[in-house]
C-alpha cells in the first residue's frame, strides 16, 4: 500500500508539470499529451491504476493513437507502451473534426449542414 501512495504522488507531481488536455464525453476520452516516453509510461501506469481501482477495463484495442510531427519518428515505442492501433487524422469526435492543422470550411460546412437539417425539422 506504501508504494502504491508514494507512485501516486510521484504522478501527481510530474502531472502537474506536463501539458496534459483531456477532452471527456460519456465513456469517450481524448488525452493529449507533448512528445515525452517518460509521460506516456506514467499514463498507462495511471490506467493501470484505474483498472485496478474502477473494476473496469480500458479496451486498447478499440482505441486509437494519432502521433503528430516529429512524434511519428517515435511512434512505434507509444504502440509499445499502449498497445493500441495507430490511426491517421483527421478524426471525427461526437460528430466534429478533429485535426492538428486547422480545421477547413469544407469540414465546417458539413457540421452547418448537419445542424440546419436537425434545426430544420
Amino acid at each position: 500500500m506504501r508504494k502504491r501512495k508514494s507512485c501516486g504522488v510521484i504522478l501527481e507531481q510530474k502531472l502537474q508539470r506536463s501539458n496534459l488536455s483531456v477532452l471527456q464525453y460519456a465513456d469517450d476520452t481524448v488525452i493529449s499529451m507533448d512528445d515525452s516516453i517518460e509521460e506516456a509510461k506514467n499514463m498507462k501506469l495511471i490506467f493501470t491504476n484505474f483498472e485496478q481501482l474502477s473494476g473496469l477495463k480500458i479496451n486498447y484495442h478499440k482505441s486509437e493513437l494519432y502521433c503528430f510531427g516529429n512524434v511519428k519518428q517515435a511512434q512505434d515505442s507509444y504502440v509499445g507502451i499502449f498497445g493500441c492501433q495507430v490511426a491517421e487524422t483527421p478524426f471525427t469526435y461526437l460528430g466534429i473534426p478533429l485535426h492538428h492543422k486547422r480545421i477547413s470550411n469544407k469540414d465546417w460546412k458539413v457540421i452547418e449542414d448537419r445542424f440546419e437539417q436537425r434545426l430544420s425539422t
